[in-house]
């Protein structure tokens, strides 16, 4: 059996996305029928999940505005709460890979009785929302392990997203390509040299800043350090930073600027030029094409179009989150200190999958 099954499901992320690559049109075609289901003109589309789902959402925004929808990162509270703002010329993709997070469900069955047209993006069946979506695609992405950190299901999910979006707008050309996924294993051998050197720093949290595509690349990347290392970790617009959490963080924070883009790159510049003012470490997840050489440590990337580098920028975040974990003592490959803390993790069930509680799931 592999050690180190999240190294292995990290890597491999490359070939899942060449994978997903030949299934580009699978995707689009789903996008391109959830617009076409109604007579009526699509208004808006609603895309709504938990975690890493909402994440893929917000990621995807950039390239769906750039091809002109109207395209809304949505978490099921809020549509829950703002179910009389729901109109018939909506669209809605709910995504959740086990299929079982009790909002997300709830958020679609009301999407559903409202007769609303809804597309699930799930892996495998899908369990219960896969079940009560009129039509579904699955990632059909085999786990390496169980209960492992969302590496390789994050991007497919992302890559998913973006064909689905060319299909609502009806794109000439698919945006995902096989340079995307030169650029991944770029990032993988890129981090590997860095980080291995700055990650045994004793560091009490970190902190994510971003803005634009990224932002959802920001908040995916806090979750994952969440996940593995009971590191306090944030993530925040790279401007808002400055006049929120700042003011209550200690130098000895790690500050993780995400950049792809020349305009944030700027900005970021002169924040890591600050930073190092008061002593804090910085990391830039930067690229050739939009530098922050003022950064501490620096992961550049090769260029890739804005819009589409969170399918990149991703991936350092994901070795930084299991590095740290492994200097702090904890065993990234099986996050037993989450399922070891029974108590936390019925509370957890209680709160998201109460279908789930006494499976062990």
């Amino acid at each position: 059996m592999n050690p180190a099954p999240m190294l292995e499901d990290v890597a491999r992320q490359p070939e899942v996305l060449a994978s997903m690559i030949e299934r580009s049109g699978e995707f689009r075609r789903a996008g391109g029928a959830l617009a076409a289901e109604r007579a009526l003109p699509l208004r808006r589309v609603l895309v709504t999940g938990c975690g890493d789902g909402l994440f893929a959402a917000q990621a995807a925004s950039a390239h769906a505005a750039g091809l002109g929808l109207d395209w809304r990162a949505v978490g099921p509270m809020e549509l829950l709460v703002g179910a009389d703002t729901l109109r018939e010329t909506d669209r809605v993709i709910a995504i959740s890979m086990s299929g079982n997070v009790d909002r997300t469900v709830e958020a679609a069955t009301l999407v559903q009785a409202r007769g609303i047209p809804l597309l699930a993006l799930v892996n495998g069946d899908g369990g219960k929302l896969g079940k009560l979506a009129g039509t579904k695609v699955s990632l059909d992405l085999a786990d390496i392990a169980g209960f492992l950190c969302g590496t390789a299901s994050y991007t497919a999910t992302l890559s998913a997203l973006l064909n689905v979006v060319d299909g609502i707008a009806d794109a000439e050309t698919p945006a995902v390509s096989a340079e995307l996924a030169e650029a991944q294993r770029a990032a993988l051998a890129a981090s590997d040299t860095v980080l291995p050197a700055m990650t045994g720093a004793p560091f009490t949290g970190v902190r994510l800043l971003s803005a634009g595509a990224d932002a959802g690349t920001a908040a995916y990347g806090a979750a994952k350090l969440v996940e593995l290392t009971r590191l306090p970790s944030w993530s925040a617009d790279l401007e808002e930073f400055a006049h929120s959490q700042y003011w209550s963080m200690p130098a000895t924070d790690l500050v993780v600027v995400i950049s792809a883009h020349p305009v944030l790159a700027g900005y970021a510049v002169e924040s890591c030029r600050a930073l190092s003012v008061l002593g804090v470490t910085t990391l830039a997840i930067d690229t050739a094409a939009a530098p922050v050489e003022t950064a501490t440590h620096r992961i550049t990337l090769p260029p890739i179009d804005p819009a589409l580098a969170p399918l990149v920028t991703a991936l350092p975040l994901q070795l930084l989150a299991y590095r740290l974990a492994e200097a702090s003592g904890l065993n990234p490959n099986t996050r037993r200190h989450l399922k070891d803390d029974e108590t936390r993790f019925r509370v957890s069930r209680l709160l998201t999958r109460r279908s789930l509680l006494g499976t062990g799931l």
